[in-house]
């Protein structure tokens, strides 16, 4: 994914010395993963690769995560090891497209998963024995991910239950232990960003609740309708039968104590998706850190059923046969899908990368929507008209993909080159701009596998339009008032 080049980017800048920055000298938090950046830094400083790095790491998370999923799972039942059922709710989970494509997916996903995982797995000693050991890994996911503090609330409060003296004690030591891991973080990206949440939230909120909302639901839907057997179905019914399954084994989770912990964590991230409106990224991968723990609930219903009633493990293996035999068969769907887009990403993307650093000269700077790799790959300075990576253009009103804000603002700052996508009405509003066809022409163009990209070199010379003197302040005010 192109987000994943920004990661990169930042990690970059890091590790030369240049700050936790996209441009140098620019302090903007354009990336939700701030602890994942951190971790490619090594990497970085050694020369490494970083997109083969990032890779390696996440699919070490992946493997780690399946590895001691059995051993945490029986833990929660209470068992002194795993048995065949923990191994099958292991093998459920990998067959799953989103848990393996993200696995290798270069982002935070899966590493912030298998954090979670740590956590419940920690917590299942707690408690017998005691401990908040499990509360250093919570803290270490509220430095991955911004919703993180919501679902450490939620395991801080699910130890309110426990069948232990002094649980309010204890749920108030479990919470103070994250808090103070994660308000430390928060007063850094105060004084070093200015804001206390990161740059991305502000570029992808600005629609208002229902607008956010709306998405979240949306964004549910897809993920129940790919998460119950359906072979690919897409539609209200599989979405409307996915939510039936999801919401009574969440409701089950939560009345009994051994599958409170995991059901609290699901819940919690089903909300925290639900205000943050999902994102345009493939296989649900907000939902992933979840994908273990609703495979689990469902399997520990299986495992009473077949107690209750012997008769019916026939049915039951049946079951988890198809549900395996439906993400098997859509993986290999998507897996195809995945091979085409990374080709036309190489294809456009790529080539476009070459092009402009072909042609640029020190100083220059161009400014798109795609910034990851292009920015990644140029060196350029970028002007991310979309904002994530630029502070003004993210307080814009509108959402994501549609901030309104005029187009002199990104012309005033004269980048040599404009890359438009088609279909998006940022670029359509900057094509479309007069000042912009008489200062741009288009240089090269290539299309990727969804829209054709177009680059645009500056023929003006700089201010030639208008005297430095009258430039437009880029500011978020300015922009706010342009609506």
């Amino acid at each position: 994914m192109d987000d994943a080049f920004i990661v990169y980017r930042y990690a970059a800048n890091l590790a030369a010395g240049q700050g936790f920055a996209f441009n140098p000298g620019e302090r903007v938090e354009g990336v939700s993963c701030f602890l994942w950046t951190l971790a490619l830094v090594p990497a970085a400083w050694l020369g490494l690769g970083l997109p083969d790095a990032s890779r390696w790491l996440t699919a070490a998370a992946g493997l780690a995560l399946l590895a001691l999923f059995p051993g945490t799972s029986a833990r929660l039942r209470g068992a002194p090891r795993p048995d065949a059922g923990d191994w099958i709710a292991a093998g459920l989970v990998a067959v799953q497209p989103a848990f393996a494509y993200w696995s290798v997916g270069a982002l935070e996903t899966v590493p912030y998963a298998l954090l979670w995982l740590l956590a419940l797995r920690d917590g299942a000693r707690e408690r017998e024995r005691g401990g908040l050991r499990s509360a250093g890994w919570a803290g270490l996911a509220c430095l991955t991910r911004p919703e993180a503090p919501l679902l450490a609330l939620a395991l801080g409060l699910e130890r309110l239950g426990w069948p232990r003296p002094r649980r309010a004690a204890d749920a108030l030591a479990w919470l103070s232990l994250v808090a103070a891991i994660f308000l430390p973080f928060l007063a850094f990206r105060w004084l070093y960003f200015g804001d206390w949440l990161p740059n991305t939230y502000y570029a992808k909120a600005g629609g208002g609740l229902a607008v956010t909302l709306a998405a979240g639901l949306g964004y549910g839907a897809a993920f129940l309708a790919d998460w119950v057997p359906g072979f690919g179905a897409r539609g209200a019914a599989p979405a409307a039968l996915g939510a039936l399954v999801a919401g009574a084994l969440l409701v089950r989770g939560l009345a009994l104590p051994r599958t409170r912990a995991p059901a609290a964590l699901c819940s919690a991230l089903a909300l925290a998706v639900l205000l943050e409106g999902g994102d345009w990224m493939p296989l649900s991968r907000f939902f992933v850190p979840a994908l273990p723990w609703l495979t689990w609930l469902a399997v520990d219903a299986g495992r009473s059923l077949a107690r209750r009633r012997p008769g019916w493990r026939p049915a039951l293996a049946a079951l988890a046969t198809l549900f395996a035999a439906s993400q098997v068969a859509r993986g290999l769907a998507e897996r195809a899908e995945m091979i085409a887009h990374q080709a036309g990403y190489d294809r456009a993307h790529g080539a476009i990368a070459a092009e402009l650093a072909r042609r640029a000269r020190p100083g220059d700077a161009v400014a798109l929507m795609d910034v990851g790799r292009i920015g990644f790959e140029t060196g350029l300075r970028v002007i991310d008209i979309s904002g994530l990576t630029d502070r003004d253009v993210a307080r814009a009103p509108g959402t994501f993909l549609d901030k309104h804000y005029p187009v002199a603002w990104i012309l005033d700052r004269e980048p040599r080159f404009v890359v438009l996508a088609e279909g998006f009405r940022i670029d359509a509003r900057i094509a479309r701009d007069p000042r912009f066809r008489r200062e741009y022409r288009p240089v090269a163009s290539r299309r990727s596998r969804l829209y054709p990209l177009v680059v645009f070199e500056r023929v003006a010379p700089a201010a030639s339009s208008r005297s430095k003197t009258q430039k437009t302040e880029p500011s978020s005010k300015r922009i706010g008032a342009s609506r």
